[in-house]
């Protein structure tokens, strides 16, 4: 882990790439050269940084390498391939080893998934660390605290992925087991620093805590290309779900629906949403440039016959999108030969902005989800004022999507999870909506159900980190 603290702190250099020129006409880019954060323009400066680095990510291993992805491409693949709905192609072999459930503790997933969120979680305390120092004038107080509360909102979103990925989900663990969560950083720490693992209890109270710190400081102004005051609302939604708090989960996303400024995509407009920067579901979307993407690691190069090819449409998921014509979600599909080996059905969730399959803007979070999860709390037991019943949110979403649709007058925990897999797929949810269920997810690649008891459902702790700290556990099986 020494290594990996080496990167934290070397990370704060950095937040300092990049063109000014640039910046002024992307939000989410790179940083100019300073010498300090020292005022509020560039704390907006560093904050920006890790933005950047949340969809390129540079190792470091020279100019001739693609940019390591995570939420540019990788992070979101993963779901969706372990959960089965996608597939790869026999084309190329760079995300579909995720598909296979193939990963070691010495394997390249294990630490870039790894490695990235947590250099950026380093980027992030290095900010934190001095942001109480800096001069405030007259006027910027509002901007200065929305800076602050994204960093807090980061933070916390980065420590969620990473549960995910190397931790039991909350519903198939004992919270308080010794090592069932994940190291906790929240603050700068010595080349020295040796970190263990905390409980599953203490890494989703810290979550909590860090959204919640963040909603007292953050902007409810729609902000593209940035966390505000409603995407960490509906994360802490997404959180309180997996929890099964329902109740917490249920109030959060009642009041995203009931009062944030988004809207659900129509019937009218859902064929024409996919690529757009700022559609009106986009609560949190990670902004892609020309000079900033994830390149061939990118979703889009991904979810192409043009490109990689690695997560077309299994058979079960092309089923499942397609068997009722008036859908419109139906129509987000084609087939794609550029090269016989990669021909399939493909989402065009990611068609790439002019013509760059590069380019296609992340989105964390949108709206859609902050329904389903409003849906599921009530099924569950949820109680908020001003929320309705499971069903009505479902009604809600299907017709936006469905031609001819009459409402249903109940929902069941299936209805509202299928759902789910026709809403969000290939957006990042499939396995892990499945697995904190008790459900069971079918993998093509294996030709077996996978239960999330399945040692490889989970990523092993990089063995280059369990080298230097001895007292960070591996997870089992590895």
């Amino acid at each position: 882990m020494k290594k990996l603290i080496f990167i934290l702190a070397a990370g704060f250099a950095l937040l300092f790439q990049g063109c000014q020129d640039f910046l002024e006409q992307s939000p989410s880019d790179a940083l100019p050269t300073t010498e300090a954060i020292t005022s509020v323009t560039d704390l907006g400066y560093a904050v920006n940084g890790v933005y950047t680095g949340m969809i390129d990510f540079d190792l470091g291993l020279g100019d001739n390498t693609e940019p390591y992805s995570y939420y540019g491409g990788d992070f979101i693949a993963y779901a969706d391939l372990k959960g089965g709905d996608l597939d790869f192609t026999a084309s190329n072999n760079q995300i579909s080893p995720m598909a296979r459930f193939e990963h070691g503790a010495e394997s390249d997933f294990a630490e870039h998934f790894w490695q990235i969120p947590y250099t950026l979680i380093g980027r992030i305390n290095d900010i934190l660390s001095i942001v109480d120092d800096l001069n405030v004038e007259s006027g910027e107080e509002d901007a200065y605290n929305d800076l602050k509360g994204q960093l807090f909102a980061l933070r916390a979103l980065m420590h969620f992925d990473v549960a995910r990925l190397f931790a039991k989900l909350p519903a198939n663990a004992d919270l308080n087991a010794v090592n069932s969560g994940i190291p906790i950083a929240n603050e700068k720490y010595p080349v020295d620093y040796e970190p263990t693992r905390a409980t599953l209890q203490q890494t989703y109270t810290f979550i909590k805590d860090d959204l919640s710190t963040a909603l007292g400081l953050l902007s409810r102004d729609e902000n593209l290309g940035k966390i505000n005051y409603w995407a960490t609302k509906g994360l802490l939604a997404r959180v309180h779900l997996y929890l099964e708090e329902n109740n917490d989960a249920l109030s959060a996303a009642q009041d995203v629906i009931s009062n944030s400024p988004y809207s659900l995509y129509t019937i009218d407009n859902y064929l024409k949403v996919w690529g757009v920067e700022g559609a009106s579901e986009s609560m949190f979307e990670i902004l892609t440039t020309p000079g900033h993407s994830s390149q061939r690691n990118s979703i889009g190069y991904y979810t192409h016959s043009s490109g990689y090819g690695e997560c077309a449409f299994s058979d079960q998921g092309y089923e499942l999108l397609t068997e009722n014509a008036n859908d419109i979600r139906s129509q987000l599909i084609e087939w794609e030969d550029d090269e016989p080996e990669k021909e399939g059905y493909y989402t065009q969730k990611y068609p790439g902005r002019d013509g760059n399959l590069f380019l296609n803007n992340p989105i964390v979070i949108r709206l859609s989800e902050v329904y389903l999860i409003a849906a599921e709390a009530k099924l569950k037991g949820g109680t908020a004022s001003g929320a309705s019943e499971a069903q009505w949110y479902i009604n809600e979403i299907r017709k936006n999507r469905i031609t001819g649709y009459s409402d249903v007058s109940a929902v069941t925990l299936d209805d509202i999870l299928t759902e789910r897999r026709k809403e969000l797929v290939a957006e990042g949810h499939r396995c892990w909506d499945a697995w904190r269920n008790g459900k069971s997810v079918y993998s093509p690649s294996l030709n077996r159900d996978i239960e999330a008891d399945f040692n490889r459902a989970i990523l092993p702790i990089p063995k280059r980190e369990t080298d230097i700290s001895s007292a960070l556990e591996q997870n089992p099986g590895y």
